[in-house]
């Protein structure tokens, strides 16, 4: 177990990264976890966190309107994952996805600035890199193609993380795109939209087939993330880590055969919905530097959703109700 007596400000902590993060910090290491969520999306998956009652702790609260300045208080690290999650949710709602991915992630930066945190740990998002025209992997120094409501809102709290805010340590991670069970599971994601499909529909409808997608495992997330704070003191003021593995960036049709051979369906290929990105990660540097590496791969995770379909440990409650598109309250 790691030793460390600091305190953690976890802000998204009741969702699918923040669940999955959680449960590693308070098994793994001694660090204090506060949780801040408006629970937007249910607080079931904290639950079992709270027989660590001597370092665990939940606040409810909108990140839009909250006092940060008691918020922080006594924390050494925050790690802000609140945001609204991908294109669907952000295209429904771009005033929300503005206020919470952008205006309120830098208002608790500056705040956390002036308390002098230990570190600032933004997630991010491989989508920032967009449409790349070539299937050489890019690297953190890239050049950035935002195409979404989404990405356009990471990157532009990356450009003042990276570039103001001089007296803030900040790391920022740019996730490959997540899958994996979890305590908050989602179906709104790549490979689990494809297991969804073949599951509902008994066919893998898939566009945009030869487009690259990195992928990356929600507990690989969390354990890059815990390995920034124990790293803390090998790392520069500011930098960005490409977050998965070489090995798991895939074209989209690769990742749709895997699933139609777990389910015996067939795969359609359509040109009916556009979407313009593809990207090829390379993830080099995080493996170089800080010696991490990936654990899991999506064929057990295919096996594991399957299986639960089958047994109906998942059943439409988590294939509908889970999908990140809801009614905001502003």
């Amino acid at each position: 177990m790691l030793m460390h007596s600091e305190h953690i400000l976890v802000c998204g902590g009741a969702g699918y990264i923040g669940s999955s993060l959680v449960f590693r910090l308070l098994k793994e290491t001694q660090f204090h976890v506060t949780v801040f969520d408006n629970l937007m999306y249910g607080g079931d998956s904290l639950f079992s966190f709270f027989n660590y009652e001597d370092r665990f702790n939940f606040i409810k609260g909108d990140l839009k309107h909250y006092d940060f300045d008691k918020l922080l208080e006594g924390k050494q690290y925050v790690i802000n994952l609140a945001a609204l999650v991908g294109e669907p949710i952000c295209k429904k709602y771009p005033y929300d996805a503005r206020q919470i991915n952008f205006e309120a992630n830098i208002r608790l930066a500056k705040e956390a600035s002036k308390k002098n945190i230990t570190r600032f740990i933004f997630t991010s998002t491989c989508s920032n890199y967009g449409l790349q025209k070539s299937d050489v992997a890019i690297s953190e120094d890239g050049s950035l193609q935002p195409l979404s409501i989404y990405s356009k809102t990471k990157v532009d709290s990356e450009n003042i993380l990276l570039n103001d805010l001089q007296e803030l340590p900040t790391t920022v991670l740019r996730f490959a795109t997540a899958y994996g069970m979890a305590a908050r599971i989602r179906f709104d994601l790549l490979l689990h939209e494809l297991i969804r499909d073949a599951w509902t529909r008994a066919k893998i409808y898939v566009y945009g087939a030869q487009s690259w997608r990195p992928l990356v495992h929600v507990d690989d997330i969390a354990r890059s993330i815990i390995t920034i704070l124990t790293n803390n003191s090998k790392l520069k003021n500011k930098d960005v880590y490409n977050i998965g593995s070489n090995d798991q960036n895939f074209q989209k049709i690769t990742l749709a055969e895997m699933v139609a051979q777990r389910f015996d369906v067939p795969i359609e290929v359509t040109n009916t919905v556009k979407d313009p990105r593809n990207y090829k990660i390379s993830f080099d540097k995080v493996k170089r530097e800080l010696n991490f590496e990936p654990i899991h791969r999506p064929k057990e995770t295919i096996d594991q959703i399957a299986q639960a379909l089958e047994t109906n440990l998942l059943n439409d409650k988590y294939l509908q109700e889970s999908v990140n598109v809801k009614i905001i309250g502003s």
